[in-house]
């Protein structure tokens, strides 16, 4: 029987430590795949925040540049009929009945935009790539991006596994507002075993991680 892609997100962390530091306990969080049923918390949360990204709706590595302008404006009606038609893919982290982030991710073909940096690096497409991330503003500096990160590696691994790629900064002695970290962090990609397959900017790197399959 196939496993569920919902799934708890635990925690070692002492609870009072986090309140001590200003942070949370993920312990109470919980992770589900974006789809049909989900589709209303997924919007709800990018309304609350106009949009994301200026009206992007999480769409922009589903375009290549020649669908862009065909898409202006019409970002929110093309995630809903990619969402409603299993070709958009996310871990969601919920905190109770609400959405607090999300990590894309989904195979290359449904996710095309943004790729010469694989002609750059001369490497090979991979069976996966996770191509962002988002954090709901009331709930940033608490570890709901690791989770959101490790629940889409559950949900590939319960999907067939493969090669999974990540684009993430180098945040080491660079300071970074969270709002422009949407590809994740370069130290939070490693501690989950992601290795850097090289450069493709000035702080971006490409990393990589085989993910077993466990669909039985």
């Amino acid at each position: 029987m196939k496993k569920s892609t919902a799934s708890r997100v635990g925690s070692k962390r002492d609870p009072r430590s986090d309140r001590k530091h200003g942070k949370r306990s993920t312990a109470g969080f919980s992770v589900r795949e974006l789809g049909s049923t989900t589709w209303p918390d997924f919007e709800r949360v990018v309304e609350k925040h106009n949009g994301v990204w200026g009206g992007c709706w999480c769409v922009a590595f589903h375009l290549k540049r020649s669908e862009e302008k065909q898409w202006t404006r019409k970002h929110r009606a093309l995630k809903e009929k990619l969402v409603r038609a299993n070709q958009s893919h996310a871990a969601l982290v919920y905190d109770g009945a609400d959405i607090v982030c999300w990590c894309q991710f989904g195979p290359p073909v449904e996710l095309p935009g943004r790729m010469s940096g694989y002609g750059k690096l001369h490497e090979a497409l991979p069976d996966w790539r996770i191509t962002c991330f988002f954090v709901d503003r009331d709930h940033r500096r608490e570890g709901v991006a690791k989770a959101s990160l490790e629940g889409a590696l559950r949900i590939i691994a319960a999907k067939g596994g493969g090669t999974v790629d990540g684009y993430p900064i180098d945040t080491r002695g660079k300071p970074y507002s969270s709002s422009f970290l949407w590809g994740g962090t370069e130290a939070m990609f490693a501690k989950l075993g992601f290795r850097p397959l090289g450069a493709i900017g000035t702080s971006k790197w490409m990393m990589r991680k085989a993910v077993p399959n466990r669909t039985s």
